[in-house]
């Protein structure tokens, strides 16, 4: 498949068919890797939570407890004893 460099600014750019974007699942960020043949150019896959356990360490290392932190913000006694019915 050919196609042309088109100036965007001061930079060019490529204009990627759709169905070659579906193919490839290439959406939003992608990764461009030089490579000996030209340019690769992979997805960028974010994990969800990605990062978390890090920041949680972080997190217990200064002190805090994430914990009772978190269920503080649940803590209605006023509710529990007044308006609570099974």
């Amino acid at each position: 498949m050919n196609t042309r460099l088109i100036r965007i600014g001061n930079s060019q750019g490529i204009i990627l068919p759709k169905k070659l974007l579906q193919q490839y699942q290439l959406a939003g960020e992608v990764n461009l890797q030089p490579a000996p043949e030209g340019v690769l150019i992979t997805p960028v896959i974010k994990l969800h939570r990605q990062g978390w356990d890090e920041r949680f360490q972080h997190s217990v290392a200064q002190g805090q407890v994430p914990e009772s932190e978190l269920l503080e913000a649940f803590s209605d006694e006023a509710f529990e004893e007044t308006e609570w019915q099974w």
